[in-house]
């Protein structure tokens, strides 16, 4: 079949999870037969084709930099861009395109998915874009997304989601919060864990020392700053401990190598997989609902032990996999769970020997094959 997947941002403009996923799905669909490209959003130049992919000019990627009355703009021009609208049905025509798979549509704007109206359209959920602009619920600030205007937004988003014909939610969670506010009504709706890429011959995970991990967005609400406390007070008892934190975004510049603590920057794939090998445990200490966290899926097929925030997807996750729990947002009940984990080492290779065994029924393989079946349904 000839199939297009939409979503904000992707390879060469990648920045998160979602981006990887929607690369593999391309991946996996292609080896399978099908015919597969991709429409996705840039801030760089006039929308352009390349490789087969459709890159439509849009602000989005770029949207930190402007004021919140900017944004608001942006968010209200999600429902009204026309113009990406007649880009999309142009191309879906051009290309005769039989089936959709949406995933992230901030940035190519919701009204779009109504040029997928005579196609198959399957809408995969990746956060909590529908029902609030930001994506995310924060520990303690739940009712955020329950205000007026948030409500108002997500009626939007409910309306034209309503065609679609299947929804994907990688985790329970995150689809029972959608459906317990009224969306897709009409939709046959699926639970289909995120996919991971087991590849043999990666590096051999080596315990080096009393070493933790971090890897994500250097960002209030992914927790790196409540990592960092709990890991000071966990030095106190442990002062040859140390931890290397991955990633980049708006406070990077807040976050210093000293004291145990090794800031790696931004790091491509290879980069992450060598600082998994060399990690005694990853740490995942968000303050965010996550829904189903790629970085869980790389750390179990490295067989890397996990210590994770008892919050949305990634308890599911955790509790599927296997890992430590701590309570989210609790400096003190994380830093006792890293100790904790230092004292025990047996049970750390236990848990992460464990993760690697379960991981395999995450295959690609068997995702795309769901896959197919949906949309060949």
């Amino acid at each position: 079949m000839r199939i297009c997947l939409i979503n904000n941002l992707f390879h060469p403009y990648s920045r998160g999870g979602t981006d990887r996923i929607v690369q593999l799905m391309q991946d996996g669909l292609i080896a399978q037969g099908h015919s597969v490209f991709v429409i996705s959003t840039q801030s760089e130049k006039k929308s352009y084709a390349e490789n087969g992919n459709y890159y439509l000019r849009s602000k989005f990627a770029e949207l930190n930099k402007y004021n919140v009355f900017v944004r608001m703009l942006f968010v209200v021009f999600e429902f009204i861009n026309l113009k990406n609208y007649f880009h999309i049905k142009k191309i879906i025509h051009k290309e005769r395109v039989e089936a959709a798979i949406t995933h992230n549509l901030r940035g190519v704007g919701f009204f779009s998915v109504v040029a997928l109206r005579r196609i198959k359209h399957i809408h995969v959920l990746h956060d909590l874009q529908l029902i609030h602009p930001s994506g995310l619920m924060i520990f303690g600030q739940e009712k955020k997304i329950a205000s007026c205007a948030a409500k108002a937004y997500a009626f939007l988003t409910r309306l034209f989601l309503s065609r679609a014909a299947c929804v994907i939610s990688p985790s329970k969670w995150l689809l029972q919060e959608h459906l317990s506010r009224g969306f897709f009504g009409k939709a046959k709706t699926v639970h289909i864990p995120n996919p991971a890429r087991i590849q043999t011959g990666l590096p051999v995970k080596k315990e080096i020392g009393k070493k933790f991990l971090f890897v994500g967005e250097i960002e209030e609400h992914k927790g790196v700053f409540l990592l960092l406390d709990a890991f000071f007070e966990c030095r106190k008892d442990f002062p040859d401990a140390r931890l290397d934190i991955i990633g980049r975004g708006s406070r990077q510049d807040e976050i210093r190598s000293g004291n145990g603590v090794n800031y790696l920057g931004w790091q491509n794939k290879g980069g992450v997989e060598a600082a998994m090998a060399g990690a005694y445990c990853l740490v995942m200490p968000s303050l965010c609902y996550e829904n189903s966290p790629t970085v869980l899926y790389e750390a179990a097929a490295i067989s890397l032990p996990a210590i994770i925030a008892q919050i949305g997807g990634a308890e599911e996750l955790a509790l599927d996999l296997g890992g430590i729990l701590f309570l989210p947002g609790q400096k003190g009940d994380l830093a006792q769970k890293m100790s904790y984990a230092i004292k025990n080492p047996d049970l750390m290779r236990k848990i992460g020997d464990s993760s690697r065994l379960k991981i395999n029924k995450y295959e690609i393989d068997r995702y795309i094959e769901k896959i197919s079946s949906l949309i060949s349904d």
